[in-house]
């Protein structure tokens, strides 16, 4: 049987097949707070399926649906591991990238409500874009992160901010479930979601550098 799994590239430019993507809920205090929701005293983790995952310039979206922007942190996992301690997690990074989380706000909110799972409002195609992987660098990663929409900025960041930084992250999950070579973590997102739409144009950048450029088709 052919393997379709998805593929992208290590910071040393290696081909790596995806296996994982896990994400972080509520990792930034004013993003919780913008939100309404209560800030966590350990991670918040879900999932997306990776075939939401992509790596294009150009995206289609659901049509009649509140398809919001959520800008994060992507870290790819070059190694397995497990029950890895935090002195040892960057040693299991391949790389560090940008990506947009793009989530079905209303329907969200109407699972949330309901008390059920919102797997669904966080799963569909083209909502887990991410940018290419580079090298961690201390002067470039400390930058701010952002999101220009329209060539508006509408969501910034800086790593220092979250509440649990990529090695509490990698150790909290690893003490779960083993990671896996070409698992993918989103870390994430800062305040300042809000909604897109066809024709959209939208940045995603570090510092003085543009990461990503994605339209958003008609």
């Amino acid at each position: 049987m052919k393997d379709n799994l998805p593929k992208v590239r290590t910071a040393d430019h290696n081909l790596i097949e995806v296996r994982n993507i896990y994400c972080v809920g509520r990792n930034f205090i004013p993003h919780a707070e913008e939100l309404n929701n209560p800030i966590p005293d350990k991670p918040i983790i879900f999932q997306k399926s990776i075939s939401a995952l992509t790596t294009s310039s150009e995206i289609t979206i659901p049509a009649n649906t509140d398809i919001q922007h959520e800008l994060e942190v992507v870290v790819l996992i070059q190694s397995d591991g497990y029950k890895i301690k935090i002195k040892n997690a960057m040693n299991h990074v391949g790389g560090y990238g940008l990506g947009l989380d793009l989530t079905d706000r209303k329907m969200q909110d109407e699972l949330k409500s309901k008390g059920l799972p919102w797997f669904l409002s966080k799963n569909f195609r083209n909502s887990a874009i991410v940018s290419d992987f580079n090298h961690w660098n201390d002067s470039k990663w400390n930058s701010v992160f952002w999101l220009e929409k329209n060539q508006v900025i509408v969501q910034e960041g800086k790593i220092s901010d979250m509440i649990f930084s990529v090695e509490i992250l990698i150790e909290f999950l690893s003490h779960r479930i083993p990671l896996i070579a070409g698992d993918i973590l989103f870390t994430g997102t800062p305040e300042g979601v809000g909604p897109i739409e066809k024709g959209d144009e939208l940045k995603i950048g570090l510092g003085d550098n543009i990461l990503k450029v994605v339209k958003i088709k008609y």
